[in-house]
């Protein structure tokens, strides 16, 4: 039986070519809209490379601004870089959220280069002997510690300042550089003066991505993920809306892969903005029911209207005029007399400001700019917006 059910999951159609070029752990052979901070990376360890002088950078951002990518895309190029030169040059990237300890990281360190016992070595002595086999071998290391932040917040600077002073007793100076991630630079406060301005003067901080540059990188993205021609543009779109408001790049590739699931879960061929929705609500379920409730009766027939029509067009997005025509459909249902242009307008701006619904200009229209309007916070399912809406208007009704 079990096997039958295995079978049969394997033999169905799926809407992904490579899902794992979805994953977070997943490095593009192209960085899009990283090159300058790339540029900038490569101007700070140019002397590593030139001189094999050990440098320092430190790679700050918010969460999914493309941190720990950048910096193993760079550290891949860096090493191939060097080799192209006849120069022994590895790079070791260590998550400190995982290895929690000094020791834990100075064994992933040392396990790259030495046979040694698991236990036996202070994380200085495993340092050390890390030190040794790279002036030995004549090799030089480029480490990025990921989370560094949190690292120091839970165990102190101790292991930093180690590092960055490995080789000084060993006179193997330049042999390790680091590359150091973490949200903010905050956290250089609880180091030395020495420590923090090897730091300080090589900064590379990383802004939020706009919607633009969400939906670039998640075109680029579905080339490589996905069949020709199944993720619909407006499902881009949408995503990159809706991970905009925090520029989180993994975000929105977590809901494109969420929304391509969802696709092959249906069966059909395409990825809509409907899956977008859903997965919008998997990742943060919630339907600000609260905010629904306050709005005013022909507030709710007008967003219940916006809701329909998106439902039906099965687009991301709907145009006033839509939604005006739409809107009278309802009114007549609900035995309501429609409002003019001007107050449904400001209905969706009233819904606007309660997070329920987003507005944007599109530039396009009979009458001067219309706009477009999609669901926006909390980018709940439509059915399941429309669906609240209805039971809000019958206990509006009954009352």
């Amino acid at each position: 039986m079990f096997r039958e059910i295995f079978e049969e999951e394997l033999a169905r159609k799926t809407v992904f070519k490579d899902p794992g070029k979805l994953l977070p752990d997943y490095v593009p052979k192209a960085l899009v809209h990283r090159d300058e901070e790339f540029r900038q990376l490569t101007r700070v360890f140019r002397p590593a490379i030139e001189s094999r002088v050990g440098q320092r950078v430190l790679i700050t951002g918010s969460v999914g601004v493309g941190k720990t990518v950048l910096a193993m895309k760079f550290g891949e190029e860096l090493a191939a870089a060097a080799k192209k030169r006849d120069m022994r040059l590895d790079f070791i990237h260590i998550n400190c959220r995982k290895q929690r300890s000094p020791h834990m990281i100075m064994q992933e360190l040392a396990n790259r280069y030495l046979k040694l016992p698991p236990r036996g070595f202070s994380p200085e002595e495993l340092l050390k002997e890390s030190t040794r086999w790279l002036e030995k071998h004549d090799a030089y290391l480029a480490l990025a510690l990921d989370e560094l932040d949190f690292f120091i917040q839970q165990n102190g600077p101790d292991l930093l300042y180690s590092l960055t002073r490995s080789g000084e007793e060993l006179g193997a100076l330049g042999r390790i550089s680091l590359l150091a991630i973490a949200r903010d630079q905050s956290f250089l406060r609880s180091l030395d003066a020495a420590t923090q301005s090897t730091f300080m003067h090589n900064v590379v901080q990383l802004d939020r991505y706009s919607a633009e540059q969400l939906a670039d990188i998640m075109n680029a993205r579905v080339k490589e993920a996905f069949k020709v021609g199944v993720v619909e543009d407006d499902t881009v779109s949408l995503i990159a809306d809706i991970a905009a408001r925090w520029g989180d790049a993994r975000l929105a590739l977590e809901l494109l892969w969420r929304a391509g699931m969802l696709a092959d879960n249906e069966g059909t061929s395409a990825v809509t903005p409907e899956h977008a929705r859903k997965a919008k609500a998997e990742v943060h379920p919630e339907v600000r029911k609260e905010a629904l409730g306050e709005l005013q009766l022909h507030e709710q027939l007008a967003l219940l209207a916006l809701a329909r029509r998106l439902r039906i067009s099965e687009r991301a997005y709907a145009l006033t005029g839509e939604l005006e025509t739409a809107y009278r459909v309802v009114c007549e249902e609900y035995g309501e007399k429609p409002r003019s242009h001007t107050q449904l307008w400001g209905y969706l701006k009233r819904a606007e400001e309660l997070g329920v619904v987003d507005l944007r200009f599109t530039g396009k229209g009979r009458r001067g700019l219309s706009q477009k309007i999609s669901i926006s916070v909390p980018d709940v399912p439509v059915a399941v917006l429309e669906g609240e809406l209805e039971r809000l208007l019958k206990a509006r009704s009954k009352a």
